[in-house]
């Protein structure tokens, strides 16, 4: 990645708190990626997505309707996405101070008619998760499809229009802080390919560590 693009991102993480960057990810990297999501897909090894974490966990598809699978670092596609991303996060760290540490990483299949409702990451101050990272698949797509992703800046209302709608564009990354900016998938028309990923902090202290998952 050049130094101008990183100098975007950084900028636009530390000023508004997330930035849309069209074809980031590698074409090869993409086309790996959605290869062994729809295979994955076909076998149906993917399952309905919830809501909260741990006790709070539940599947409600009145707020979410999608399909995800977690990266076991099995194949050769996801050890590549892995690489790609641990040098952006070394890149984030050196530019922005955040101290990201480890990253968990779903796939996601929207299937016609799948949404997300408005959502934040995480909780503020629990920093499970510190920045999202949201990667998509498709071959193409265009506004008519749906499923774009609308994204508030932090502090907006509920009532209050998106500042901005991002077409999932193949190889398209968006990155956002995870307890700041609120977002939401809207209704897709047809199947939407992607990956999202979370990096959080190292919270290991005296008498405790944080392990990798």
């Amino acid at each position: 990645m050049g130094d101008n693009r990183l100098g975007a991102i950084a900028d636009d993480l530390a000023t508004k708190g997330w930035t849309w960057q069209p074809d980031l990810m590698p074409e090869k990297l993409t086309r790996a990626l959605r290869e062994e999501l729809i295979a994955r897909d076909a076998a149906a090894a993917l399952e309905a997505a919830g809501i909260g974490r741990q006790d709070a966990y539940q599947v409600d598809r009145s707020v979410r309707r999608t399909r995800i699978t977690w990266f076991d670092g099995s194949t050769q596609a996801q050890k590549e996405f892995r690489a790609w991303t641990e040098a952006l996060r070394i890149d984030l760290n050196r530019e922005l101070m955040l101290g990201l540490f480890e990253m968990e990483v779903c796939f996601a299949v929207y299937p016609p008619g799948g949404f997300y409702d408005r959502h934040l990451d995480s909780f503020a101050g629990a920093r499970n998760r510190v920045v999202s990272l949201v990667a998509y698949l498709n071959e193409d797509w265009d506004e008519a499809r749906g499923g774009a992703l609308a994204v508030w800046n932090e502090g907006a209302c509920e009532e209050d229009a998106p500042t901005a709608r991002i077409i999932p564009q193949p190889g398209g990354v968006v990155l956002m802080l995870s307890e700041a900016i609120p977002h939401e998938v809207e209704v897709t028309q047809e199947t939407r390919y992607g990956l999202a990923g979370w990096w959080r902090v190292n919270q290991s202290g005296v008498g405790r560590i944080d392990p990798l998952s």
